[in-house]
């Protein structure tokens, strides 16, 4: 659960000691968020301490992201702009150390577009309190298995992309992730081979990155050769 995710995140010992001074706080504040705008909000979570400064005073200070999601494209700034007000106000009714921060499904996925790829893992290292569509479950998730991938091959790996309805704010079954290889410069071995060695070690990296994050759903990531995206067009 709550103190089950932040271990699995690594997280200091003295955050572990904060969290559990103000974890009665936190579920007060996500149940009165949650009593006015469950049909908005998604996901709610505890991102970890921003990096200290010399003078930095903001020790006791607790960052809560808020995912919200609003399907008529008309009303998406609407909507956010009345979440930031009255989840500040609520966050300061329940705790001024609560620090909330609002965005939207469509705010994070153009994050995604944008390769701002720190606000992505910043997400994913965050301590889950509801994830009602497991939106946040699904990018803490695929962040790891990211991570893992790059690693091992960061230089056949073009794109890893995060797909599918559940990354849209949907609720699914599956967690769906593409990857795209990079076989242009692969002399010894077709591309054909290059696909089949590297997507048996991606599909075992990715039942470690489930049993790592606690996945219950499929974890299904779906690996493509570059050339062939090409020879589509």
């Amino acid at each position: 659960t709550f103190v089950r995710n932040l271990i699995i995140n690594a997280a200091p010992e003295e955050v572990k000691e904060k969290l559990k001074e103000i974890k009665t706080k936190l579920d007060l504040f996500k149940n009165k968020v949650l009593k006015d705008y469950k049909k908005s909000v998604i996901g709610i979570s505890l991102l970890p301490p921003p990096p200290k400064g010399k003078d930095d005073k903001k020790d006791d200070e607790f960052h809560v992201f808020i995912l919200a999601h609003e399907q008529d494209i008309k009303k998406v700034l609407d909507v956010r702009d009345k979440l930031i007000v009255d989840i500040e106000k609520i966050a300061q009714e329940t705790d001024k150390r609560l620090k909330p921060q609002v965005m939207m499904v469509d705010e994070l996925k153009e994050a995604c577009f944008d390769a701002k790829y720190d606000l992505i893992q910043l997400i994913a290292n965050s301590a889950i309190l509801y994830d009602s569509t497991d939106m946040l479950v699904a990018v803490k998730v695929a962040e790891i298995h990211k991570s893992m991938v790059i690693k091992k091959f960061e230089k056949y790996i073009v794109s890893y992309v995060a797909a599918g309805s559940l990354f849209r704010g949907e609720k699914s079954n599956d967690i769906d992730v593409y990857i795209v290889v990079d076989d242009t410069d692969v002399k010894k071995m077709s591309r054909f081979e290059l696909r089949d060695k590297l997507r048996n070690i991606i599909i075992d990296m990715s039942f470690d990155a489930a049993d790592i994050v606690g996945v219950k759903k499929q974890f299904h990531p779906q690996i493509y050769i570059l050339t062939d995206f090409w020879e589509s067009i």
